[in-house]
């Protein structure tokens, strides 16, 4: 299998760390709202790689992170449960969004048994000992405000510091207390919190210059990911995912901290990123107020699958696009195969082989866009020749895609119909067959009428 790894800036021949097991982190959400559905698609390739990781013959370990303590969840939990102390709001907030996010992974055909969730909340004494080991490695000291980890230090133990991309190092002096940077610029960035009012609190004791102070507090973000990652995957792992903007500072921040305590000089072998998708040319976000959630497509009668299947039209490190019109061509797209993919029900089973092997295309850089290609040829081949997809192919495409077509058959009743509608067209009582046309629609089948007889499809 071939990867583009940003570490190295090129594609590169996928070596595992063990021969029978991959270890994969992936960047989740931060559980504050409904996510957008450029989030999404970052959960959508992270599920792609694995499918594809699984397709060579390795057992993968997948491990996706809930943030469910930052700067946004703590400011809204605030805002929507004012009477609760903030421990306890912030519990009733994240919790609530966390199971949205993980029904909503499961509705945009992600395998979200396939992954091992950890809350940050679960990690606070590992993220306490990673930065009790950072002051006793001279990579951190402590401030009025926090705990920072200094970059100059790390430098100066033989790290180095800016692995993923260029960084602006004219502000290097500065210290960035809050969770994301408003500037690229490499700064020494906070590992623990002094607390402040009316915030979530634990309480964390430090051994700094042979003196032991207790600092009530909270963790930052980056450091988040790293107690982990560690906790379930150990230093280094396979592979770390998420999307382009995470890059700086937050997974060269994950590289700092982590190297720097275990002293390995290796965090991840490969890191993997997928590019934006864009609304009128800019990224979606909600700062911008120009994102859509899953509530918005459904909202509007469009399926979470049209969506990823959307999503896998565009390579994952190209920018691409979103419109309604384009996720109207996506829906088409999937309301073909799905058509397609009934004929097994209706037709005799093909004993066709497809003789292209959409695997060795995903092992190819994930390349979805020759994939989804693949499935279109094949699929227009059946339905010109009056064929039906064997059931090895379409469970190869939903064990590779997570594109289920496996849709059962309809009932007894509902062929009843059909058959008393061709009845009647043999008869040519056409006002009986449209009306028959008309109740089959209302129950969700569309029928076309061809040379071998109707054929049916779902609406």
């Amino acid at each position: 299998m071939k990867i583009y790894n940003s570490l190295t800036k090129q594609i590169e021949q996928f070596k595992p760390i063990a021969t029978n097991n991959v270890r994969i982190y992936s960047c989740g959400p931060t559980v504050y709202n409904n996510l957008h559905i450029g989030n999404l698609a970052a959960f959508i390739y992270a599920d792609l790689l694995r499918r594809a990781i699984v397709s060579c013959g390795y057992q993968v370990t997948a491990v996706m992170n809930i943030t469910d303590v930052d700067d946004k969840t703590i400011r809204d939990s605030k805002k929507e449960y004012p009477e609760h102390d903030p421990m306890e709001a912030l519990k009733l907030l994240t919790h609530r969004y966390e199971e949205i996010f993980i029904d909503d992974l499961s509705r945009i055909g992600n395998d979200e048994t396939s992954l091992t969730f950890i809350r940050a909340t679960e990690t606070i004494q590992e993220m306490i000992q990673i930065t009790q080991g950072l002051l006793d490695a001279g990579l951190a000291y402590l401030a009025e405000d926090a705990i920072y980890f200094s970059i100059k230090n790390y430098e100066l133990a033989g790290y180095k510091y800016g692995q993923l991309q260029e960084i602006d190092r004219s502000h290097e002096r500065a210290r960035i207390v809050n969770d994301e940077y408003d500037k690229n610029s490499a700064s020494d960035f906070a590992l623990w919190k002094h607390t402040t009012k009316d915030e979530p609190s634990w309480e964390a004791s430090y051994k700094i210059n042979d003196e032991s102070i207790v600092i009530p507090g909270r963790p930052g973000w980056h450091i988040e990911c790293s107690a982990m990652s560690q906790k379930l995957l150990g230093i280094p792992f396979d592979i770390h995912t998420g999307g382009i903007d995470l890059k700086f500072p937050h997974h060269e921040n994950e590289i700092a901290q982590s190297c720097g305590v275990s002293g390995s000089k290796v965090f991840a072998n490969y890191f993997v990123h997928n590019n934006h998708i864009l609304v009128d040319g800019k990224k979606m976000s909600k700062s911008l107020n120009n994102f859509f959630t899953l509530r918005d497509i459904e909202q509007k009668n469009f399926s979470p699958m049209a969506f990823r299947l959307l999503v896998l039209s565009s390579h994952y490190r190209n920018e691409s696009n979103f419109s309604w019109e384009i996720l109207e061509s996506a829906q088409r797209r999937l309301n073909h195969w799905q058509a397609v993919a009934d004929t097994r029900w209706q037709y005799e089973k093909s004993s066709l082989n497809w003789d292209e092997d959409i695997s060795i295309t995903l092992q190819n850089d994930l390349n979805t866009p020759v994939a989804v290609s693949q499935i279109d040829k094949y699929f227009d081949y059946l339905e010109s020749s009056n064929m039906a997809p064997s059931q090895v192919d379409l469970r190869k495409i939903s064990d590779l895609l997570g594109i289920d077509l496996h849709l059962p058959d309809i009932n007894e009743e509902t062929k009843g119909i059909i058959k008393k509608r061709e009845l009647a067209r043999k008869n040519k009582d056409w006002t009986e067959s449209d009306n028959l046309r008309q109740q089959l629609e209302q129950m969700g089948i569309a029928i076309k009428d061809t040379q071998n007889g109707p054929v049916w499809s779902r609406i």
